[in-house]
């Protein structure tokens, strides 16, 4: 059963069974988030935890010991586990949604990733965290949202971010710990985002300006019909390098709000 929280002629449509996801998300009669594929995760809006992205080998090395992690798409583990499984809805209103989950068992530490969907009139705002209540262990968030490059009115969209360098990637497509300057599109790239900000509009219909507390954005926009530009608390594979650790009293979170307007 899906969860719908609105304010005015803006709705978000919320699956709390299949990740948590948006499925659908409407400024008036315009939806703007790409239709769910074939597998959970093309299409939609999801949360990615406890990693995001490709992690390479497919496991997660930290202390001097590897865990193997489930291949869930393709040939790669990626983009953790929140979008496979169910979460429990423990807060809702009109406005908002907040949905719990759990790591499963390959994930050394256990973890409870929170997710908390809000809205308004001219915005929606997506918030997460991570937390334990065991051992130190890395971690990461962001979301993946798929949008219509065309909707049912108005231009094809045009995208920007404020990014500062583009992450290197080696001969077998994994995010390195390096950067380069910003290349030319199509991308399936990590970027820095000091700022947290970009836009999304789609003359004569709508536009998004989007602020996030992250310094990373992924820009995958090699497909005809839709592109993703993915906020996230550190690049593809930042779980094998990582930046953030959480641990007892010191979780993980963050937030980006994305403003909408009619052109």
């Amino acid at each position: 059963m899906t969860i719908e929280i609105a304010s005015g002629d803006h709705k978000l449509v919320i699956d709390p069974i299949n990740g948590g996801r948006a499925t659908a998300w409407y400024k008036d009669d315009l939806q703007i988030l790409g239709e769910q594929g074939d597998h959970p995760l093309i299409g939609g809006w999801y949360l990615m935890a406890p990693w995001a992205g490709r992690i390479r080998d497919n496991q997660v090395s930290f202390n001097g010991k590897s865990y193997p992690q489930e291949i869930n798409f393709q040939q790669w583990a990626i983009h953790g586990t929140v979008a496979f499984g169910p979460g429990k809805v423990q807060n809702q209103s009109d406005f908002a949604v907040e949905i719990l989950h759990e790591t499963n068992d390959k994930w050394p530490i256990k973890m409870q990733v929170l997710q908390r969907w809000s809205i308004a009139n001219n915005f929606v705002k997506c918030y997460a965290s991570i937390s334990t209540e065991q051992a130190e262990f890395p971690a990461q968030l962001g979301w993946h949202p798929w949008f219509k490059r065309q909707l049912t009115k108005g231009k094809i969209a045009k995208f920007g971010i404020e990014a500062e360098s583009q992450y290197k990637k080696d001969e077998n497509n994994f995010t390195l710990n390096e950067t380069q300057l910003i290349g030319i599109p199509p991308f399936d790239d990590a970027f820095v985002v000091t700022s947290g900000k970009g836009f999304i509009e789609w003359p004569e219909a709508l536009r998004i300006d989007f602020s996030s507390d992250v310094d990373t954005f992924v820009i995958y926009d090699e497909l005809e019909d839709v592109f993703c530009i993915e906020p996230q608390t550190g690049p593809p594979d930042d779980v094998n390098h990582p930046k953030h650790l959480v641990s007892p009293g010191a979780p993980l979170a963050a937030s980006v709000k994305w403003e909408i307007i009619r052109l």
